[in-house]
């Protein structure tokens, strides 16, 4: 099988921090679609990444990126991008071939912060409560949409203008995550995540440890998976949670995150296995973990093959 693997950051060399995690994820999923048997192949500005077949765009926008996207011959394709623009990127790729994350209209929600916690308040899962004026802080300011840490901010009051960001209220607790696969009604919780951030330097992510044990474990999986179901998330995807008096969600990332660097070297089971089954088969019932992994976002390049 031909699989796209189409990873915004490489294709259209964006600099910084998305750069870095984007190679690092993108070869992590190509060696795991290779050790399959399958072509994996992939959109690039140039660099290689050492594994599948690279595809050199002849542009870096947006617009090249789409233009790829719709002319693919893959038998089945997989698109990793900044929240706020994989919806329109999953819909083009779904004119041309098998999506195997998630659908457009999830990956929207998601996108949206706002209306993500609504829907998922709604349907009773714990999150961390978008906040008003009535409440007292300190709060968290953050872009409605967006993803990552980016613009991030601790703040005691609430600005009279919040502009294009929303405000939430500030929970105690650990910066977790957790790994899963998503197919309909089944939820495939892969590993529970330490994210090492640091509010000091404006809630910037620095790494993870992988698996993280944690003794609130059945109840950080339950928060998890009640979030994938109430959005319909499909393939792999990744739920934040800060963990005190609850395990509340804080964010829903419906692709691959940078937690595969760690999950690749511990999981028995190939990612990429796992990620066809969810849209071709059927799921097993539990992954092998084996040893931790912690890893820092400035060696990616290095470990993260």
């Amino acid at each position: 099988m031909k699989v796209l693997i189409a990873e915004y950051a490489v294709a259209t060399n964006l600099a910084g921090t998305y750069q870095v995690e984007g190679r690092a994820m993108l070869s992590i999923l190509a060696r795991s679609f290779e050790r399959l048997g399958h072509d994996a192949i992939y959109p690039t500005a140039g660099a290689s990444i050492g594994a599948g077949r690279p595809i050199v765009l002849g542009g870096r926008t947006d617009e090249d990126f789409e233009e790829f996207l719709a002319g693919t011959d893959a038998d089945a394709g997989l698109v990793i991008a900044p929240d706020e623009l994989l919806p329109g990127f999953l819909k083009i790729l779904e004119k041309s071939t098998t999506n195997l994350g998630c659908s457009p209209a999830a990956a929207r929600l998601s996108a949206d912060k706002l209306a993500c916690t609504r829907r998922l308040e709604e349907a009773g899962v714990p999150v961390v409560e978008i906040a008003d004026s009535n409440d007292e802080g300190p709060f968290v300011l953050k872009p409605r949409f967006g993803c990552g840490s980016e613009r991030m901010e601790l703040v005691d009051k609430l600005p009279e203008n919040l502009g294009d960001r929303i405000a939430t209220k500030f929970h105690q607790g650990e910066s977790l995550s957790v790994s899963l696969i998503a197919a309909g009604d089944r939820v495939l919780p892969l590993t529970v995540n330490k994210q090492l951030v640091s509010i000091e330097a404006g809630f910037e992510y620095q790494g993870g440890i992988v698996p993280y044990r944690s003794d609130r474990e059945e109840e950080i999986l339950k928060a998890a998976k009640m979030a994938a179901l109430a959005l319909d998330l499909r393939g792999y995807a990744g739920i934040d949670l800060v963990v005190g008096d609850l395990p509340r969600v804080v964010d829903v990332n419906p692709r691959p995150t940078t937690s595969i660097v760690g999950i690749a070297k511990v999981m028995r089971e190939e990612l990429a296995d796992l990620i066809l089954r969810a849209r071709f088969s059927s799921l097993p019932e539990r992954v092998t973990v084996e040893g931790e992994c912690e890893f820092r976002k400035g060696e990616m390049l290095i470990h993260g093959g």
